[in-house]
């Protein structure tokens, strides 16, 4: 039934207000690089990872993460790397009906940082051939940028300190719609740290996942 919903949810985001053709250009283009012309300085790995469902997030080593710009990431300070991904509380947390759906995309202001810190290879952790992983190289200042992005987006207590739900859920600000969704949201991260990439063009996973591999390596399982 919850799979029933999550299709007829992904049917959805994929028609209704942006059908418009300039959304669903085809992917295929040249290799352009992510990197701003003129580069230098230590080059970093992000890594775009689709769950093979409507989710994306977006992993970072922990070890890359430039001091004071992520925080919140001092909760794994024994991973190797964190993933981290934003969405709708309801949508994100619970059994996913046809209603939750249906609030999250006419907007919804209670949303979510979700994050997952682990110390396996990428390879391992990975492994299952539903995920896909595009590996993103960034500039030291566009890890920042990143890393900003995703600090910003965590909601603070009067302390500072960013707001525990429990199991790597922390309260988040921003709205989710159909159209600022979780991977508009990654892709307005990636965008900020200087790759060619528009967010309004990147609202469900395969817009996403088809406008980042031009700049991406494709680190995913053999299928």
């Amino acid at each position: 039934m919850q799979f029933g919903v999550r299709r007829r949810l992904g049917r959805a985001v994929q028609s209704g207000a942006w059908t418009l053709p300039l959304l669903f250009f085809a992917c295929a283009s040249p290799r352009i690089s992510s990197l701003p012309d003129g580069t230098t300085g230590p080059i970093r790995s992000v890594y775009v990872v689709h769950h093979g469902t409507l989710h994306t997030g977006v992993a970072v080593k922990r070890s890359d993460i430039p001091r004071g710009h992520w925080p919140a990431s001092a909760d794994y300070a024994r991973s190797k790397y964190i993933e981290v991904g934003w969405g709708d509380d309801d949508g994100y947390r619970k059994p996913l009906t046809s209603g939750i759906a249906m609030k999250a995309l006419m907007g919804d202001k209670e949303t979510v940082v979700l994050a997952d810190g682990f110390s396996r290879s990428l390879s391992r952790k990975y492994r299952d051939p539903k995920f896909t992983i595009l590996a993103v190289e960034l500039s030291e200042a566009g890890l920042i940028r990143l890393c900003d992005h995703i600090q910003q987006t965590y909601a603070l207590d009067e302390n500072g300190r960013a707001i525990r739900l429990g199991a790597g859920w922390y309260r988040a600000r921003g709205t989710y719609s159909a159209f600022n969704t979780c991977n508009t949201w990654v892709a307005a991260g990636l965008s900020k740290a200087g790759c060619p990439i528009s967010p309004a063009l990147c609202l469900t996973p395969g817009q996403l996942l088809g406008r980042v591999r031009p700049f991406a390596r494709d680190l995913s399982a053999r299928r």
